[in-house]
């Protein structure tokens, strides 16, 4: 069934949702009176969708033929300056530290290999909508980082299950678009009408959850995807509704759970995957083996579109900030802190501690809701764990930057509860 299909379908049951009243309170206490606008642009015509990478595709295409040579892959990818100038970052990032740095695309795309690139373009280039700035940036870059948290945990699950591993990491990556053009609608909404309101992240994200899949669908016409993609977007949700394509849309469901599974749980066992996405018991353990190294693909990512140090945290962001985003208690500690990258090491200093993360201080500033690798020195060792950046705001010269763990392994685990007790 075509894009067009299914937006036909589900036109009536977003309508009816649209059509409830909107009630907001005088102090606006949440987006919903901003859905009606956002599909009224959508209706319209008027919604900024961005356009499908083209040589994102021409990449796959020809490496989905099976006959070509990286000459050919150069020139494809070197047609889009900006895409080969991230390949290049890319292929010096963190997920190649060992290796001598390399300054050609060819090099790059040796290194990276042809299938890996194809996909590191399209991430890279349906990206950048979502790594811009803007008043929601926090919130999008939220949603890119689990955008490609569930590429990865999708072309994982598929390998597992034998099934297309490339295009499932498509279907994961694209399955939520519609929740990064929601959230640009609003921002359009409320830069034409002044409406400066600020609230939290979670209702600016729940609000474009209720419009994701109708925008999603939109989308998907514009591009012209597969009749597979469009079944992934719309039945995401309710994979019973996908007829022949239930396998994949299966997958892409579960990556969803994951997802969410990981966002809540800093020190997550092989049973909390299992019961959080419904994983056979050889399943859980295998996504678990694989976890540090989807953390070092997003990391990577992250790094190759990191914005200018200036736009890291907008000015006129309207995402209400908690005092901290770690759970309490707090422990105020005095340890050393490196921030682990590619173009080399940061040195930072450790403040408080908590059982799901640490807080440091750093003369640099790091995108919101990325994903980083930091190295901190307790008296007994030093724990190399992976975390996703809660809050990065100006204190005095430097920034103050609170890190929540991401996917501690079992041993780790031990280590951060044993340095918390210690505290």
């Amino acid at each position: 069934m075509t894009a067009r299909e299914l937006l036909a379908l589900s036109s009536a049951e977003a309508a009816s949702r649209s059509a409830a009243p909107q009630v907001s309170s005088p102090r606006m206490a949440d987006a919903s009176d901003l859905i009606p606008r956002v599909l009224d642009l959508m209706n319209r015509n008027a919604l900024r969708i961005p356009p499908y990478p083209a040589v994102a595709v021409r990449l796959r295409r020809v490496i989905a033929r099976g006959e070509y040579g990286i000459g050919e892959l150069e020139r494809i990818a070197g047609e889009d300056q900006s895409l080969a100038a991230t390949l290049l970052r890319y292929a010096n990032s963190a997920v190649y530290r060992r290796v001598t740095p390399t300054s050609t695309l060819g090099a790059a795309i040796m290194r990276i290999g042809a299938s890996e690139v194809a996909r590191i373009a399209l991430a890279l280039s349906v990206g950048g909508f979502a790594v811009e700035g803007g008043t929601l940036a926090r919130v999008r870059c939220r949603v890119w980082r689990q955008a490609l948290l569930a590429a990865l945990c999708c072309r994982a699950l598929a390998y597992w299950r034998q099934t297309d591993a490339e295009e499932a990491y498509v279907c994961g990556l694209l399955h939520d678009f519609g929740r990064l053009v929601a959230i640009s609608g609003f921002e359009d909404v409320m830069g034409r009408t002044h409406d400066k309101r600020v609230l939290s992240e979670a209702c600016w994200a729940d609000a474009a959850e209720q419009v994701h899949l109708k925008i999603g669908l939109l989308t998907a016409q514009r591009w012209n995807l597969s009749p597979l993609l469009c079944s992934v977007i719309a039945n995401h949700h309710t994979p019973e509704r996908s007829g022949s394509y239930r396998s994949m849309v299966d997958i892409v469901a579960a990556a969803d759970k994951l997802v969410d599974a990981l966002d809540k749980e800093p020190h997550p066992s092989a049973n909390d995957l299992m019961k959080a996405a419904h994983l056979r018991v050889d399943e859980a353990e295998y996504m678990m083996g694989i976890l540090s190294t989807v953390a070092a693909s997003v990391s990577a990512i992250d790094e190759t579109t990191a914005v200018p140090e200036v736009e890291a945290v907008p000015a006129t962001s309207q995402v209400a900030r908690p005092p901290s985003a770690l759970a309490p208690p707090h422990k105020p500690v005095e340890l050393k802190v490196s921030l682990l990258r590619s173009s080399g090491n940061v040195a930072c200093q450790g403040t408080y501690l908590s059982r799901e993360g640490l807080a440091f201080v750093g003369k640099i500033k790091i995108r919101e809701n990325s994903m980083i690798r930091i190295a901190v020195e307790t008296p007994k060792q030093t724990l190399d764990v992976w975390a996703v950046v809660a809050c990065c705001e100006p204190e005095g010269e430097a920034n103050r930057i609170e890190a929540k763990l991401f996917a501690v392994a079992p041993e780790l685990q031990t280590a951060w509860a044993q340095l918390f007790a210690s505290v």
